[in-house]
């Protein structure tokens, strides 16, 4: 990786995708290779956090992973504990993005709800890490780190914000009750899905995980 990377976590607010613009600069190779040496580095950083957490993850390992020296990473992200927020700041965009994806991959509001929730609660049907990147930084820093607090916040409340938009279309279309608002629906499924990616961190049943996506599908429905 290249010590002058253009882009920083310095550059970006903690907990924001891209600028939504940017002045028109010509783009020459040598700009392209080192953003992809950064996100490569930013993707490495992210599996490393995810699998080990934060105290768990030494310099040395992250070294070993994005193939570069200290300095490099320290040019290019400032400390480990900037590393640490730029990869949770990934992930918030992975995730919404992958939850866009599903939500709009179905013909209406109802199934693609449903298939979201089977996705992200039932072990056996995704191929993924244990547990939840912004949920195993709440339990591990978010008590006492400020800023990992702020970044797991927004993710979560993009995530609501996200289903409460589906549930809204979906009861328009008579797919899903209106006694309750779907905000207050929004926040059952996603504390429904981080309590079972909690879970499964304990090695809890797959079997056990899956038997209650009916069951909180259910709650959706017509009372």
């Amino acid at each position: 990786m290249s010590n002058n990377v253009p882009i920083g976590i310095d550059d970006i607010p903690i907990g924001t995708a891209a600028p939504a613009y940017a002045p028109k600069q010509a783009v020459t190779a040598g700009d392209m290779e080192r953003k992809i040496e950064f996100d490569d580095a930013l993707e490495q950083a992210l599996t490393l956090f995810w699998d080990h957490g934060y105290r768990g993850t030494s310099m040395g390992m992250l070294t070993s992973a994005l193939g570069v020296e200290k300095p490099s990473i320290y040019a290019s992200f400032g400390c480990k504990h900037q590393l640490y927020l730029a990869a949770l700041a990934r992930y918030r965009v992975w995730l919404i993005d992958t939850v866009r994806g599903i939500l709009d991959a179905e013909p209406t509001a109802r199934g693609g709800i449903d298939r979201a929730i089977t996705s992200m609660m039932n072990r056996g049907a995704r191929k993924s890490r244990i547990g939840c990147f912004a949920t195993n930084s709440t339990l591990e820093l978010a008590d006492h780190d400020p800023l990992v607090l702020r970044e797991t916040r927004a993710i979560f409340n993009e995530l609501h914000a996200v289903f409460a938009e589906a549930l809204k279309r979906a009861q328009h279309d008579g797919q899903v009750r209106d006694d309750l608002s779907a905000e207050i629906l929004a926040q059952l499924l996603v504390n429904a899905i981080e309590g079972a990616r909690v879970m499964e961190k304990t090695r809890a049943s797959a079997n056990a995980l899956s038997a209650i996506v009916p069951l909180i599908l259910s709650l959706l429905d017509h009372r």
